[in-house]
């Protein structure tokens, strides 16, 4: 029955539309972040119109194939059967009068900010931190932002005003013909129908951006831990953000070197390179013994583009992440992540090229722009401010390593932040060990 059932939802569609194991764009069109995740579906297929997409999703949704949906970008979507790429659906357009774009759910937020930059100059979007994530995946399950933290996550209703969807009936629709359709959109995840297109606004944004990364060898620990820690406590300006990273500096494997731990801050600020460099800005940063400067200007696009190289893992090795909100980045959960990290690959230094600690530091319009408790959208706002994301990995061949990397996601929130609970989960990270009915 199920060769029958495919075989009939392949007619539905043209030779351009299919991809095969044996052809050329299968590895890329069907690839997974995780390499574990990854089903090998037996054919992808990528509708050119919503017409073509109506009919595979109805037909689909009265079949026993095992169906998979996914935006582009580096997520883990999949499937055994059918996997529906919506690469194709690239469409975008800016509207100077109402400050909106509507953008094909088939991009990848390095093309928006492109775009933008092309149609729009001046103008930035509430999206990803880095180029290569789908906008689909990131603005259904949230979306965080370097502008969240004046305008609040992609998904509030501010900022993604309709998405166009394919219903499982293959019927097409603007959510905003049915409120309760765009409610469970906004951050309410990807099982409500395709979504094929996107309206957003578009907000007027500076392009001298001060960015990059301040690198720093261990035993800068404490003055790190301290100093971020008051950064952390004192910043309220929305146009500042600090990542804190614990990682191996020489990209270890991939650049055939001995790996070598270490940390490293990554400065934003709006503000300007002349605020960056005060005292109100990072001067505090750029002032610890050690600090390797290697800080730019830089636009909204560029900004982004300094995270391509972190793209270098996707569909190479077995991984598995944990991301938790967090009340406070003080000194103790900094320390204890960097301890945490450094016993992790002592267990196993194979995990090494897998393996970082991110602790984000934003500010509270990123969760509370509408306020806590929230039922305006479905995203499950957080009292929490800032973030904690860990990973970890390994080349496939290890089911040692492998269950220790298992292991150590699904205990290290609990270890790094021992006021962690199962409600503090947030939805772009979804692994067995979470339990979904605890988040919130």
């Amino acid at each position: 029955m199920a060769e029958t059932q495919l075989a009939n939802l392949l007619a539905l569609l043209t030779p351009a539309d299919i991809v095969t194991p044996e052809s050329p764009e299968y590895e890329e069109q069907s690839r997974t972040w995780a390499v574990q995740a990854n089903k090998h579906p037996q054919v992808v297929v990528t509708p050119k119109s919503v017409e073509a997409l109506s009919r595979v999703v109805s037909y689909a949704n009265t079949t026993d194939l095992n169906i998979g949906i996914r935006c582009t970008g580096i997520g883990n979507a999949t499937s055994r059967d059918i996997l529906i790429s919506l690469s194709a659906f690239k469409s975008f357009q800016f509207d100077p009068h109402e400050e909106t774009v509507t953008f094909g759910s088939g991009h990848c937020w390095g093309e928006i900010d492109q775009k933008l930059e092309e149609n729009a100059p001046g103008y930035a979007s509430v999206s990803a931190r880095c180029t290569y994530v789908g906008v689909g995946g990131s603005i259904l399950h949230g979306g965080q932002s370097w502008l969240s933290s004046e305008y609040g996550l992609a998904c509030d209703p501010k900022n993604l005003i309709d998405v166009q969807v394919v219903k499982m009936d293959g019927t097409n629709v603007w959510a905003s013909e049915e409120p309760e359709l765009l409610w469970a959109l906004r951050g309410g995840g990807g099982g409500f129908g395709v979504a094929t297109a996107f309206k957003m606004r578009v907000y007027k944004y500076p392009s001298s951006i001060f960015c990059g990364q301040i690198v720093y060898a261990p035993d800068a620990l404490k003055d790190i831990a301290r100093e971020t820690a008051a950064f952390a406590s004192r910043c309220s300006d929305a146009k500042m953000a600090l990542h804190l990273y614990c990682l191996d500096m020489t990209a270890g494997t991939y650049a055939g070197k001995e790996p070598k731990p270490g940390l490293a801050i990554f400065v934003y600020d709006a503000n300007g390179p002349e605020h960056g460099r005060s005292k109100d800005g990072f001067k505090w940063a750029l002032d610890i013994p050690g600090a390797v400067d290697l800080t730019k200007t830089l636009n909204f696009r560029g900004v982004n583009q300094q995270f391509d190289a972190s793209r270098a893992p996707f569909g190479k090795i077995n991984t598995w992440a944990a991301g938790v909100t967090v009340p406070a980045v003080d000194e103790n959960l900094i320390l204890r992540a960097w301890d945490w990290y450094l016993a992790l690959l002592k267990k196993d230094p194979k995990l090494v090229m897998g393996t970082y600690v991110l602790m984000e530091v934003m500010q509270k319009a990123v969760y509370q722009s509408l306020g806590f408790p929230s039922l305006v959208s479905a995203w499950p706002h957080t009292r929490n401010q800032h973030n904690l994301q860990l990973g970890t990995g390994v080349i496939p061949g290890s089911p040692e390593s492998d269950a220790l990397a298992y292991k150590a996601m699904a205990e290290g929130p609990y270890e790094i932040h021992p006021g962690h609970i199962g409600a503090d989960y947030f939805l772009n990270f979804i692994e067995n060990f979470i339990d979904l009915k605890k988040v919130k």
